[in-house]
C-alpha cells in the first residue's frame, strides 16, 4: 500500500466556524483522523498541514463519501451507477479507482462512423442500474450507434491539481505542433456563464473545479442533487419526488473538503537500478512529452506526471464520444502518480497492465509507442518498473 504525500498544503476553510469552539492548531503526520480511518499522511488520509477545523470537515466529508444513499434520501432519478461514492472509488483505499466491472457507458450517434456526432435525447450518459420496471435496463438505446466505456479514476491529490494555475497548463499547449514532434496538446476551455475557464477534471477535462466534479458525480452517478452554485454545469432538480437539493449545503461543503484534502500518492522510492534506468527511458522514448513529471503549484511542484492537456492517442478508426472543445478521441493526459495501484488503464480500461497501456497509444502517441516497442525486453521491464514506482 502506498503512502500519501505529506505536503504542507493549506486549503481555505469553507463556511464560518467559530475558532473559540474548535482549535485551529495544525496536526502532525501520522495522527489518527478518527477511529478506523487512515491518519494524516497515510494512504487515503488527509495531507499534512491541515487544521483541526479542516480535519473535522474532512472527517464528515469522508463519511458522506462512504455513505450508502437510499431512495428516501434522493438516490436515483430513478437510474444509478452506484449507491455511494465508495461503490466505485475503493481501490486500493477509499477514494481510489475502480475495477473493470465498475465501468460505465456513454452512448451517442455518429451516423455509422461517417459523422457528424450527435447526442441522444437526454445526453450521452446511461446509468447501468435501473429498477426492474424501467425500460432499457442495462441496454443500449435503440437510436445509438456508438458507445464507449469510462473507467473509474482515483481522486487522490485533487486539491493539489486544483491549485495548478491556468497559465502553467496553457504554457504546454502546442495546437499546431510547432515543434514538429507529432504531439499537439490543447487545454479544455469550458464556458461557465459566458466566462471561459480551463478544465482540469474528468476524462475530457470537462470540469474546471473540484466542486464541479463533485456535483457532476453526485448527480450523474447517484441522482443526488446538490445546492445551487449558479455555475450551470449540472441539473438542480430531478424527477424522484424527493425535495431538492437532496444533499445539504453543509454536507456538500464537507464532501468537497474531503476531496480537496485527500492526500496524493507519492513515489514508492525504490533505489533499485532498474527503476532509475526506467526513469531515463521514460524521457527518452517520449512519454514525458505529455506525462510531464511535474507542474508548478503554490506549495511546490505537483508531481502528477500529466500536462492536463487534451491529446488524441486513439487509433485512426476510433469511434467515441464528442463534446464541445473535446472531439472524438481527445482525452486529458491521465496523471501517472500512483498508477501501479489503478489497473486497468486508459479511459475505458482497455489495457489490463502497463505494458498494454503503452502499446494502446496511437496517433499522437505513435512515436512513443514505436520507441517503446523498439526497446529490448529488459529495457521495457525497466520502464514498467519505474511506472510501478510512481
Amino acid at each position: 500500500m502506498r503512502a500519501t504525500n505529506p505536503m504542507n498544503l493549506r486549503v481555505a476553510t469553507f463556511g464560518a466556524v467559530s475558532c473559540a469552539m474548535i482549535s485551529s492548531a495544525f496536526l502532525a503526520p501520522g495522527q489518527v483522523v478518527n477511529p478506523g480511518a487512515p491518519g494524516i499522511g497515510q494512504p487515503g488520509g488527509p495531507i499534512s498541514g491541515v487544521s483541526s477545523i479542516e480535519l473535522g470537515m474532512f472527517n464528515r466529508g469522508r463519511a458522506i463519501f462512504d455513505r450508502d444513499f437510499h431512495a428516501s434520501t434522493g438516490l436515483g432519478a430513478p437510474e444509478i451507477n452506484a449507491d455511494s461514492c465508495r461503490g466505485c472509488h475503493q481501490d486500493p483505499v477509499l477514494g481510489g479507482s475502480g475495477a473493470l466491472e465498475l465501468n460505465v457507458s456513454r452512448f451517442g450517434s455518429d451516423n455509422g462512423g461517417m459523422g457528424p456526432f450527435t447526442n441522444l435525447e437526454g445526453g450521452q450518459s446511461l446509468s447501468k442500474l435501473h429498477p426492474p420496471f424501467v425500460a432499457l435496463r442495462e441496454e443500449c438505446p435503440p437510436e445509438a450507434d456508438v458507445f464507449e466505456q469510462r473507467q473509474t479514476p482515483a481522486i487522490f491529490g485533487l486539491g493539489l491539481v486544483s491549485e495548478i494555475a491556468d497559465i502553467d497548463i496553457l504554457a504546454n499547449e502546442d495546437p499546431t505542433d510547432a515543434d514538429g514532434d507529432g504531439v499537439f496538446g490543447v487545454a479544455r476551455r469550458v464556458d461557465v456563464n459566458g466566462t471561459i475557464e480551463i478544465g482540469k477534471f474528468g476524462w475530457k477535462a470537462q470540469l474546471p473545479l473540484i466542486s464541479d466534479f463533485a456535483r457532476d458525480a453526485m448527480l450523474g452517478e447517484m441522482g443526488i442533487t446538490t445546492p445551487n452554485d449558479h455555475r450551470g454545469l449540472t441539473a438542480l432538480t430531478d424527477a424522484d419526488g424527493v425535495v431538492d437539493p437532496e444533499l445539504s449545503r453543509r454536507d456538500f461543503e464537507d464532501l468537497k473538503m474531503f476531496m480537496k484534502l485527500l492526500g496524493p500518492p507519492i513515489r514508492t522510492g525504490s533505489t533499485a537500478p532498474e527503476v532509475a534506468a526506467g526513469e531515463l527511458l521514460f524521457e527518452q522514448v517520449g512519454c514525458a512529452v505529455c506525462h510531464v513529471p511535474s507542474l508548478p503549484g503554490p506549495a511546490g511542484p505537483v508531481n502528477l506526471y500529466s500536462n492536463l492537456l487534451l491529446h488524441d492517442v486513439m487509433p485512426t478508426d476510433f469511434r467515441g464520444m464528442s463534446e464541445p472543445g473535446a472531439e472524438v478521441g481527445l482525452y486529458r493526459t491521465a496523471p501517472l502518480w500512483g498508477i501501479g495501484d489503478t489497473a486497468p488503464f486508459m479511459h475505458d480500461g482497455r489495457a489490463e497492465d502497463l505494458d498494454g497501456a503503452i502499446r494502446s497509444h496511437f496517433s499522437e502517441g505513435d512515436a512513443a509507442r514505436v520507441s517503446y516497442e523498439g526497446l529490448s525486453p529488459t529495457e521495457q521491464a525497466d520502464l514498467i518498473a519505474f511506472l510501478e514506482d510512481l
